[in-house]
């Protein structure tokens, strides 16, 4: 079993990794599932569309690597959060970019597996 901290990083490894299965199973299967983006239209409310979303995000995404400036992982009972920064380099759509990448998110414990049931990103500066 994971602890919560473990499952953050799972989930960044994923990205990199463009595992797209092991992200959409690291997400809480449930209605009340919130994922905001960056773009003014990336959100997925509700589990119906998190497949889509990841698969679409790693088939856009090449040459991808994060470094973390900060990340804290907060775990209490069956709730947990994180915060982190983060400079992340990839090729989005084919086009290279370097940006500071700010992430908070909320993860529920369920069957003993820590699972991600929100998770807001939005762009700061270096």
């Amino acid at each position: 079993m994971r602890n919560a901290h473990d499952t953050v990083k799972a989930y960044f490894d994923a990205l990199v990794e463009g595992d797209a299965e092991t992200l959409i199973a690291l997400m809480l299967p449930a209605s009340h599932y919130v994922k905001i983006g960056t773009d003014a239209d990336e959100i997925v409310e509700g589990s119906s569309e998190i497949a889509a979303y990841y698969r679409n995000h790693v088939a856009s995404t090449e040459d991808f690597s994060i470094e973390f400036v900060n990340l804290d992982v907060q775990e209490r009972d069956a709730v947990a959060w994180f915060y982190t920064r983060q400079i992340w380099r990839l090729k989005w759509q084919g086009t290279p970019e370097e940006f500071v990448m700010r992430m908070t998110g909320v993860l529920e414990k369920t069957d003993r597996l820590w699972k991600f049931a929100q998770i807001h990103a939005s762009i700061g500066h270096q």
